[in-house]
Formats: structure tokens, C-alpha cells, sequence
């Protein structure tokens, strides 16, 4: 699969601070990334916590090729919270996730953010 076909660009705003590049990646999890697609786009709410930024997907998917270690900019997917997470540092998740993408330029806007900062996220 080429580059322009697994890699998908998306834009993630965060009201009132700026606009993060990111890429949802249907190599590191096919079926996972499918299904966020298939939710976009989206106008929803974070609930950050120690480590990194989350949203509700609603998706309710298990493990894909799951990892237990994330690296900075890392988008995964957490099954056991049905969650879409943003990681701003490399950290160990509470559990394993799906890694489904990356924020390729905004990173900083995901550090400090406050419990129900308004956050889109949209194809490009």
C-alpha cells in the first residue's frame, strides 16, 4: 500500500489555542483507523490526564497490533476506555493501544490543555 493510500492526513483544532498536522495510519491499525474515519468529523470534548489528551470515540474496538509504549506525537486508540489518545511525551499508557496515527507540527497545543477544551478533528 503506498504512502498516499495508508497514510491520511488530518487536522485537529483546538478552539481558541490553534491547528495541529496529523496523520491516521492504516498500517499500524487497519480496522481501527477504519472506524475513526468512518466518525469524522468530529467536534467533541478532551478529558486530559497524566501523560496525555483524550476523546470519546465510541467505536468500542479491541486490541490491534497493540503497544505498550508510545512515543511523543503518538495517536493511539485505547480499547478499555474506547478512547482516542494524543500522547505529548513518550510515556507508558495505562494500558495497551492501538497506535492509529501521529501529530506530525502543533504538538504543544496538547500540553496543559484544561478537562473540556472543545477539540475537532477532520480530514484534510
Amino acid at each position: 500500500m503506498s504512502d498516499s493510500l495508508s497514510k491520511i492526513p488530518v487536522r485537529i483544532t483546538v478552539v481558541d489555542k490553534g491547528e495541529a498536522k496529523a496523520i491516521l495510519n492504516r498500517l499500524t491499525a487497519p480496522l481501527t483507523v477504519e472506524d475513526i474515519l468512518k466518525r469524522l468529523p468530529m467536534n467533541t470534548r478532551t478529558s486530559p490526564a497524566v501523560g496525555f489528551v483524550s476523546v470519546l470515540m465510541g467505536i468500542k474496538r479491541g486490541t490491534e497490533k497493540p503497544v505498550s509504549k508510545v512515543t511523543a506525537g503518538t495517536i493511539g486508540y485505547w480499547p478499555r476506555g474506547d478512547a482516542l489518545c494524543i500522547y505529548p511525551k513518550d510515556t507508558t499508557p495505562y494500558g495497551q493501544v492501538n497506535r492509529v496515527g501521529e501529530v506530525l507540527e502543533g504538538l504543544e497545543l496538547f500540553q496543559g490543555l484544561r478537562s473540556g477544551s472543545r477539540i475537532m478533528i477532520e480530514r484534510v
